[in-house]
């Protein structure tokens, strides 16, 4: 999994989530990839994954965005039921992702693709890299961008999500060594 390509769909010093191309390739499956006409909310994506570094996360789609978000809803990491879902499950020093179903409409049971079958097993340190590579790419982005002008209403909600983010990277950069 990596961003193939990151930007803003407004105005750069009003948008607060970054929106793009990712490539996902779950064993010898693709789910998503550039070229396919769909954006997805990358920043979004990096912190709900980094989240998933330390718990188990079960896959459900009927009450939650995902893993991966569409990035259309008008406040982060809410809003919008196209999404790609996984579980993540930590035994010992593996993780194991399961449960795989993408979410390519905003009528979630007419563009349900389901991965039945669809499972991978990695080492955590294989997976701890891919993740925070992502999430550093995603952070990247931000930290070459101009300042943000962000509405009051949003600014707390805006630095919690910087704050978690970056306490995560820090927490599992820590971790890696």
């Amino acid at each position: 999994m990596y961003i193939s390509k990151q930007f803003w769909i407004g105005l750069e010093e009003e948008d607060v989530c970054s929106h793009g191309e990712i490539y996902l390739k779950v064993g010898g499956t693709i789910i998503t990839q550039p070229g396919v006409n769909e954006r997805w909310g990358i920043s979004e994506s990096a912190l709900a994954l980094l989240r998933t570094l330390s718990k188990n996360y079960v896959s459900n789609p009927e009450n939650e965005e995902g893993l991966i978000f569409h990035g259309c809803g008008t406040i982060l990491m809410m809003g919008c039921p196209i999404s790609i879902h996984w579980s993540v499950f930590h035994i010992e020093d593996q993780i194991i992702l399961k449960d795989f179903i993408k979410v390519a409409a905003i009528d979630p049971e007419k563009g349900r693709i389901h991965y039945p079958g669809l499972q991978v097993t990695m080492t955590k340190k294989d997976y701890e890299n891919i993740i925070l590579t992502f999430a550093l790419q995603a952070k990247d982005f931000f930290e070459e961008s101009g300042k943000k002008h962000i509405d009051d209403s949003d600014k707390e909600m805006y630095q919690s999500f910087w704050n978690e983010y970056t306490e995560l990277l820090h927490i599992h950069s820590e971790l890696k060594g």
